[in-house]
């Protein structure tokens, strides 16, 4: 007896199926993760003043799989070390007006001098802050995103 026959799968392709249920980029599963981590990881980064976290949630469209971090300050506040004039080897100077300068028109150049973050408004921030999002809190963005796949699907 031969079993062997054809069968026919009636569908609609699987980036209409993945789009119907919010899978692709600037979907709404991405963009409730995105908007998820963004609320999250301003408490890991660093708060003086606040223009850092307020640049980064104005220029992080939560339709896209990522964080946008702009300024010139951000890269080396990410890693965590202080940015140094090639010749003093100072981060700056106080000039007589009290007002913190740097020599006009020399780039500074990485040092191997931790920075030290302010903790007053944000205690958990310091260098690497999606990494310690993710240790931290890793497994609770997880099961949130998870929670809302699920409610998605009505489960």
């Amino acid at each position: 007896m031969n079993l062997v026959g054809r069968i026919s799968v009636n569908m609609r392709p699987v980036n209409q199926i993945l789009q119907a249920k919010g899978l692709t980029a600037g979907g709404d599963v991405q963009r409730f993760h995105t908007a998820n981590v963004l609320r999250r990881i301003v408490k890991y980064m660093p708060y003086r003043e606040g223009m850092l976290i307020k640049q980064t949630v104005a220029s992080s469209p939560i339709s896209k799989p990522y964080i946008v971090v702009p300024g010139p300050a951000a890269r080396y506040l990410y890693y965590g070390k202080v940015m140094v004039d090639p010749v003093t080897k100072a981060a700056g100077f106080l000039d007589q007006d009290g007002q913190w300068k740097s020599r006009k028109g020399v780039p500074k150049v990485l040092s191997n001098r931790n920075i030290k973050y302010t903790k007053g408004k944000n205690p958990l921030a310091g260098p690497f802050w999606d990494r310690r999002l993710k240790a931290a809190e890793g497994k609770v963005l997880q099961t949130e995103l998870q929670r809302y796949v699920n409610r998605k699907a009505g489960r």
